[in-house]
């Protein structure tokens, strides 16, 4: 197996750096997270929603070695960046840095926060998730440190309590807002499926998904503008403000997900137009959310194809994000030979695209869409595969094994 292979190389590059250290017939603790996109569905303070979760078809990989009783140093080596850096545990501060080794140290000054004993260690990282879009790179660092500590230490947190450990440490130490949801489908996914997730109960299922002869991928531009950002943090403000118009007309509601778009009727004249569209936006992929996830429960491929493009037609009508190089990413997919489905993701933040396409017709769809782009925009994309044969591994390796 590929995965396979990838650990036994991983081991030969990582004996190196264990070896400096003392083993003392120390076990060094492993474990494989893959990074994944929400592919459908947001959630968001003002929208405690559902999602629908995929992972992309690379993984971290985390080797780590306890170090002696009260040594509290924490030594990382990334094999990605050849980059060495030595933090404390003594030393839970905030920090401006937003490299990958403080994201990891983010979630084990979190772990402390909360009263879990968490051991100095030796930690190797290979990471193989991009950075170039929101698939995950620094989640699934943040996941795979969590889960060696759990293993370490005499405690054990459910799924969501991880992902929640996660989120909090970024936002305490690194003035971060991810939100814990993009945690759970690298933490409680499972081969074979996709991820389905309802934060306002906390259900969580693992959808048993048969994509037949079709291929799920996203291409992105990475690109990130200013000006795509403010409109993005404008539209969650206005959510905000027509949840409080709505609460004084009687709503009595915390988020959007409390709202059907039945009951949305009631309180539409009260608001003003942009805000109409904004609040419909989430109600109704709330509801495309689970219909989504009964399609594929169904086995009706067809049919969480067309929900995803309504959703696409959604965000382009509701959320009016779909500009510039985004709209002629998101046509030229949509004029591509074999192509079934597109939706924009992360509300068009990265310039990042999910697309279905024939399966004997991807590589000339993904040759076609790079060349158009690059011509029409100068831009290169990245593209990544997803794959429902991965899911969060633990493996562990005798330290005797590198004196071998």
């Amino acid at each position: 197996m590929a995965q396979d292979q990838d650990k036994e190389n991983l081991f030969k590059e990582a004996k190196s750096f264990f070896q400096v250290f003392e083993p003392k017939g120390e076990i060094i603790t492993g474990v494989t997270v893959p990074g994944g996109v929400q592919i459908i569905g947001e959630a968001f303070a003002g929208n405690k929603g559902k999602i629908i979760s995929v992972p992309i078809n690379k993984n971290a990989f985390i080797l780590a070695q306890k170090r002696k009783e009260g040594d509290r140093s924490l030594n990382f080596y990334s094999q990605r960046y050849d980059e060495k850096i030595r933090l404390s545990l003594n030393s839970p501060e905030r920090r401006e840095e937003q490299g990958w080794a403080y994201h990891m140290a983010s979630t084990l000054f979190m772990l402390e926060g909360t009263s879990k004993k968490v051991p100095g260690m030796n930690i190797y990282i290979d990471n193989r998730v991009p950075d170039i879009f929101s698939a995950g790179s620094m989640e699934a660092l943040e996941a795979g440190i969590e889960n060696i500590a759990s293993r370490f230490g005499d405690w054990q947190l459910d799924g969501i309590e991880a992902a929640q450990i996660c989120a909090g440490g970024e936002k305490k130490f690194l003035d971060r807002d991810t939100h814990f949801v993009k945690y759970i489908p690298m933490i409680m996914g499972k081969k074979g499926t996709v991820t389905y997730f309802d934060e306002s109960t906390g259900e969580s299922e693992n959808v048993k998904a048969d994509f037949k002869g079709l291929v799920f991928m996203v291409l992105s531009s990475g690109l990130k503008k200013k000006h795509i950002d403010d409109r993005k943090n404008r539209i969650i403000q206005e959510v905000r403000d027509s949840i409080e118009i709505m609460n004084r007309a009687g709503a009595n509601i915390d988020s959007l997900d409390q709202l059907s778009m039945e009951k949305f009727d009631d309180y539409r004249s009260k608001l003003s137009l942009d805000q109409r569209k904004r609040c419909a936006f989430f109600i109704s992929e709330n509801e495309r959310v689970k219909a989504s996830r009964d399609a594929l429960t169904a086995g009706n491929l067809a049919g969480f194809l067309e929900i995803i493009n309504e959703s696409q037609k959604n965000i382009k009508n509701r959320l009016e994000m779909v500009t510039e190089e985004n709209e002629i990413l998101i046509d030229t997919i949509q004029d591509t030979d074999g192509v079934r489905a597109v939706r924009m993701l992360n509300m068009g933040a990265d310039g990042t695209v999910f697309f279905a396409v024939d399966r004997d017709k991807r590589l000339q769809a993904e040759s076609k869409i790079k060349k158009t782009f690059i011509t029409r925009t100068g831009i290169e994309l990245s593209a990544e595969v997803f794959n429902l044969d991965v899911e969060l591994e633990e493996f562990t390796i005798d330290v005797s094994e590198f004196k071998k």
